[in-house]
């Protein structure tokens, strides 16, 4: 995907605006310049001046990677957040509030022709919840609550919602049940 581009014309000394790199996920943007490419499709970097709670996100996910259950807890927690988005489930609202700021403030998301601008900025959109419910993850006692109901209702504060609908099939219950020991 495409480096940002004040970063690339730095360290290149203006003799290019275009890089492309295979970014980590705790890479996913760029807080000092405001800048993002969450898909390989998107020709152009998307602004993210816009959407405040990315670099705090990013910052928190720095943090994040000095636990050891980090990379566990990333992949869980982006699973999880990746099927609450695509089936609309939780945070639909905040979610499509945020991809308005990012159409908004990058107004090409929305003229890409290889797929929607939901799906282009689909990790974008999701980053401050999938921080957060990752960095609550790695952080759930093991074995975690007696009751999956306490951890849900722990997450769901954190993630700042009244309550987690209590669907048997909801990944993240799934996750809580099944997966940890």
């Amino acid at each position: 995907m495409r480096a940002c581009t004040l970063c690339t014309r730095h360290r290149t000394h203006d003799t290019t605006h275009t890089a492309w790199v295979h970014r980590p996920p705790h890479r996913l943007i760029c807080p000092r310049h405001h800048q993002a490419a969450p898909d390989p499709r998107l020709t152009t970097t998307i602004h993210t001046r816009a959407v405040p709670e990315l670099p705090a996100a990013h910052h928190a996910h720095q943090r994040l990677l000095h636990h050891p259950r980090a990379v566990t807890a990333w992949t869980a927690a982006r699973a999880i957040t990746t099927r609450w988005y695509d089936h609309q489930q939780h945070l639909t609202h905040r979610w499509h509030t945020r991809l308005t700021r990012l159409i908004t403030d990058s107004p090409h998301l929305a003229t890409t022709g290889s797929a929607s601008p939901a799906l282009l900025a689909r990790d974008l959109v999701t980053y401050p919840e999938t921080v957060t419910l990752a960095r609550t993850l790695a952080t759930l006692p093991n074995p975690p609550h007696r009751d999956t109901g306490e951890a849900l209702n722990l997450i769901a504060h954190r993630l700042g919602l009244p309550r987690l609908a209590s669907n048997a099939n909801d990944p993240l219950r799934v996750f809580l049940t099944h997966t940890r020991h």
